[in-house]
This record gives C-alpha cells, structure tokens and sequence, in this order.
C-alpha cells in the first residue's frame, strides 16, 4: 500500500492518520512522546506493508511484473494498489473520494503530537496542492506517481518508461485486488 491505501485503514484523527503515514518517512517514536493511537497506526502500517510484500493471493501479480519491474516490483505493487483502490474507491469507503482526501489533508496538517520530518513536510504539501488521492485515479496521474517515486529512488530502475504495464497488469488483476483489500479490512477490523 502507498498512502492512500494506508489512510483507508487509518483512523479519522490526526495521530491516526499521521501515525498511518509516518513509517516511510522516520522511525517509530519513544511511546512517551506520542499518542497510542498514533503508535497503533504506525504499528499498523508496518503490519499492512509486510502483509502486502508477502501475501500469497499477490504472488500472480508479482510473477507478471518481476521481469520487468525486478527488485523495485514490490514498490510498484504499492503505487498500483492505490491506483486500484482510486479507480474503485466505491467499493471501499462511504465518502467520495475527493471528500475523503480533503478530509486527510486536512487532519494530516492538524497533527501536532511530533515534529515532522523535512521529507514528509514536502511531502504533505505536494500531496495537497496536487490532490495525489485523486490523481490516482487516473493512468496519467498513477504515472506521474510513479515517475516521482522512481526519482526518489537510487539506482537506475523501469518504473517511469514501463509504467504502462503496471497500469495494464493492474487491470487484469482487479479480483484479485479486491480480495486482498477485503482481506486486509477484515484483518484490520478483527485487530482493533
């Protein structure tokens, strides 16, 4: 899961929602200088990304784009999970989703509780005026995801000029997606 995957098993409260978000950008914080809710959420989404790298009903999906996606496969999995979940946010939540993503900007900005990394900042910002949860949506903004993402990355990777083949494999794999996501929501609920 990227993050719009991750604020989908989030909480609505800013601690929740930060902690949601705050493993790809820092470590885990002393527990004396945070809420437990944001420590449940952070616990949480370490829980969903070794879920995600290892689950056997994606084990198809990856065997499609290993060869061409090769060590930065389980990333693009991630970006295309919430490519999924943009295209079929219906399926998923109540609230449209450029309510919900308004509402994760905003209590996002709200969380108070530590200070935020320079990257996450940046991040948070450009997730806001380019409305990322929204642009998932869309082959063209899933792409430009992508090419951020392997901008960030260090060594020379596929995922800007075979973007297209995760977009394609995406949509041969929608059952299977969505199994993995209700799996992940039932996992989640019996958890809490």
């Amino acid at each position: 899961m990227n993050f719009l995957g991750h604020c989908l098993f989030s909480d609505d409260t800013p601690a929740a929602l930060a902690g949601s978000l705050w493993p790809d950008f820092a470590r885990r914080p002393e527990p004396s200088t945070c809420s437990a809710g944001f420590l449940q959420h952070f616990d949480r989404h370490q829980w969903i990304d070794k879920t995600t790298d290892h689950h056997p009903l994606l084990e198809p999906l990856r065997i499609e784009l290993r060869p061409v996606f090769r060590k930065t496969t389980p990333i693009v999995i991630d970006m295309m999970l919430d490519h999924h979940l943009a295209q079929h946010w219906a399926r998923y939540h109540a609230l449209a989703l450029p309510a919900f993503a308004k509402n994760a900007y905003h209590q996002l900005q709200r969380f108070d509780e530590l200070t935020w990394s320079p990257r996450f900042e940046r991040t948070l910002f450009w997730m806001t005026q380019q409305d990322w949860f929204v642009s998932y949506a869309s082959s063209v903004g899933i792409q430009q995801a992508l090419s951020g993402m392997a901008k960030r990355i260090r060594f020379d990777n596929p995922m800007v000029e075979h973007s297209l083949v995760a977009v394609h494999q995406t949509n041969l794999f929608v059952d299977t997606l969505d199994l993995f996501i209700e799996h992940l929501l039932t996992q989640t609920r019996t958890h809490e």
